[in-house]
This record gives structure tokens, sequence and C-alpha cells, in this order.
């Protein structure tokens, strides 16, 4: 229980803390305004987990996959209106900020939430359990904050922000896996096997995964979708960079 219990943490709470580290080490991002949105994010996770059952049986018993699915393309979203609206005082960044939080943040709470409360209500005795909680806690906050410290000592604003096209698109990619297990996808075929080198069930699997989407057996669907995640956001840019004079007439009408 103690190893499942750190590696659920890497698995599934580390890009949690990875999207705030990221998000502080963005200019345009306040701190405290994060305060109010981690606790937005534990209050609908509350709910959204009471209501979990009722949820999971719809559309066949696909709903939980696509209830993640749909909170990913929402993180999307609030990528690309962090990159139209990078530096404007409009209230359309705050909701790219939030879309991202909730996006990302909510699926990943879910899925602890489910093994935490089912492995508390299982054993009587949960000392193992906190135990790989408080040390899946400690890697975690770790690997954020020497995150946050290279993002923000060591990288330019234009890497930082490139990093996070490819944190975002390493999060919305999984749309493929989970189409792919409730059959909307075409059944997966490999293109590649690199688990002899990183498998996906090691410490460092589950690390890259979290940072840039590494999969040791991706599918093609996979891929096409982690790239096209990744290339509209910075298209987006590019064109607001070559074109800031437009750019400036949309803001200006917000």
């Amino acid at each position: 229980m103690l190893i499942n219990t750190v590696v659920l943490f890497l698995r599934d709470t580390l890009p949690i803390f990875l999207l705030l580290s990221v998000l502080i080490a963005l200019p345009s991002v306040s701190r405290l305004s994060l305060v109010w949105r981690i606790t937005l994010l534990i209050v609908v996770a509350a709910i959204t987990y009471s209501y979990l059952g009722v949820i999971s049986r719809l559309a066949e018993g696909a709903g939980f996959e696509l209830l993640k699915s749909l909170l990913l393309v929402t993180a999307w979203i609030g990528i690309c209106t962090l990159v139209i609206f990078p530096l404007s005082r409009c209230y359309l960044v705050s909701v790219g900020i939030t879309l991202l939080v909730l996006g990302i943040g909510l699926p990943n709470s879910l899925h602890f939430m489910v093994y935490f409360v089912s492995e508390l209500s299982r054993n009587s005795d949960s000392t193992l359990l906190f135990l790989g909680t408080t040390i899946g806690l400690g890697i975690s906050i770790s690997i954020a904050i020497l995150l946050n410290i290279a993002l923000t000592h060591f990288l330019s604003h234009k890497a930082t922000f490139f990093f996070t096209t490819v944190f975002v698109a390493a999060q919305v990619a999984n749309i493929a896996l989970l189409l792919e297990q409730i059959d909307i996808l075409p059944t997966p075929q490999q293109v590649w096997d690199s688990s002899q080198i990183i498998s996906d069930n090691s410490e460092y699997g589950h690390l890259l995964n979290a940072l840039i989407g590494y999969e040791a057996t991706p599918s093609m669907s996979y891929i096409m979708l982690f790239i096209f995640t990744l290339v509209v956001p910075n298209g987006i840019a590019a064109i607001r960079k070559r074109i800031p004079a437009l750019w400036q007439q949309v803001e200006d009408t917000q």
C-alpha cells in the first residue's frame, strides 16, 4: 500500500503541483489569485466525488471518461485563452487560469480521492496509507519547487511559455487514451515501445508523463492529439507576435 500510494501521487496529484508551479512562474499570474482557485477546486472535487457513481453510469458506463475528457478540453481552451490575451486586463485571462486549474486539477484529484477513500474504508490500519500520502506529498512539492526555480531563474519567459504549452499538451493528450478505453477512437496501435528504457509504471515514467507527456507505447491518436494541442497555442502566439497591431485592436475591444 505504501508504494502504491506514493506511485499514485506521482501519477495523479503530481500534475496538479506542477501546474501550480508553472502558473506561478508566469509573469501575469499572481499567487494570491491561485489560492481561491485551489479552494474552488477542492469544493468542486468534493461535490463531483459525491455524484461520481451517477456520473460513471452515464453514456453506458463511459460517463467518467467523458467527463475527464471534457475537463481536459477546457484546460486546453484555458491555455489558448492565455495565449490570446497574455497581457490584457480583461476577465478572459482570469477565466483561462480558472479553466486550467479545474481542467487539469479536477480529473487528477478525483482519481486520487477514489483510491484514498476506498483504501481508507477497506483497511482498519491506515498508517501506511497516510505515510505514503505524506511521502508522495513531499516528493510532489519538492519537484514542483525545483521546477519553479528552473523556470523563474534559468529560463527566459519565452522558454517558460513554451514549456507551459508542452505541459498542458501532455495532460490534454490523455483524452486519446480515455477515448480509446471506451472505444470511441479505434483500437490503439503502438508506434514504438520504449518500455525497456523507461517504463510507464516507473517513478521516472510517471514524472516524464506529467512533465512532457511521455508514453512508452504511444498510439498514433495520442501522438497526433499531443502535436495538435501543442502546435495550436504556439501558432497563435507566433501570429500574435507577427501581427501585434491586430491583436491590440482585439484587446482594446474587451
